[in-house]
C-alpha cells in the first residue's frame, strides 16, 4: 500500500514537472515571438520567474522521492553497521526537522503574502505565488519518510545507492556491449 502511494505521488510530481515545463516553454516561446513582432507581453517576466521557481521546488521534491539529492552515501557505507544505521538515522530526522520549519515559515510568509499581487497580473496574489514553499517542505517530509525504510536497509547492509546505480549502468553497458559484438559475429 506504502509502495502504491509513493508510486501515485511520484506519477503526481511528474505530472507537475512536466506541466509546469511545458507551460514555461510555451511562454517563453510565445514571449519571444511576440517580442519579434513588436509586442512583447507584460506579464512575461513574472510568470516566467514564478513558473521557472515553481518548477525547480517541484523538481528537487520530485528529486527527494528518487533519492537523487546529495549526500554522503559512501561515508555511511563505510561504517560499521550500528554506526551507519544511526548515522543515516540522525541525518534523515534532520532533514524532516528541516523541512518542518520551511513549511511553518513558509506557511506563516502566505498569512502577510496574500496583500500583495503581482504588478502585471494584478489578480495573482503573493500567497499564490508562494505556496509553493510549504506544499512542497510537506511533500519533501512524506517523500523523505516514505524512502526512509529503503535507506535505512541500505545503511544496514553496507550499501551506498550511488555506487549501486553505477555498477548496474556500467552491468548494463558491458551486457549491450557483448550483445552487439554477439551481433556483428552472427552476420
Amino acid at each position: 500500500m506504502v509502495a502504491l502511494f509513493e508510486r501515485v505521488l511520484l506519477r503526481c510530481l511528474e505530472t507537475i514537472c512536466l506541466v509546469l515545463l511545458v507551460t514555461l516553454t510555451v511562454a517563453v516561446v510565445y514571449s519571444a515571438t511576440m517580442r519579434y513582432f513588436g509586442a512583447s507581453p507584460s506579464w512575461y517576466d513574472e510568470i516566467a520567474s514564478v513558473l521557472l521557481a515553481w518548477l525547480t521546488y517541484f523538481g528537487a521534491t520530485y528529486a527527494v522521492f528518487l533519492r537523487q539529492h546529495m549526500g554522503f552515501g559512501g561515508l555511511v557505507a563505510a561504517l560499521p553497521r550500528n554506526a551507519a544505521v544511526a548515522v543515516a538515522l540522525a541525518s534523515e530526522l534532520a532533514v524532516i526537522l528541516f523541512f518542518a520549519v520551511v513549511a511553518w515559515y513558509g506557511n506563516a510568509v502566505l498569512a502577510v503574502a496574500k496583500w500583495d499581487s503581482l504588478l502585471s497580473l494584478r489578480w495573482m496574489t503573493l500567497d499564490i505565488v508562494q505556496s509553493v514553499i510549504p506544499i512542497t517542505a510537506i511533500l519533501m517530509i512524506i517523500g523523505t519518510v516514505l524512502t526512509l525504510p529503503r535507506v535505512l536497509r541500505n545503511a544496514a547492509s553496507g550499501v551506498d545507492q550511488e555506487h549501486a546505480e553505477i555498477a548496474q549502468a556500467i552491468a548494463d553497458a558491458e551486457r549491450d556491449a557483448a550483445s552487439i559484438q554477439q551481433g556483428g559475429k552472427k552476420k
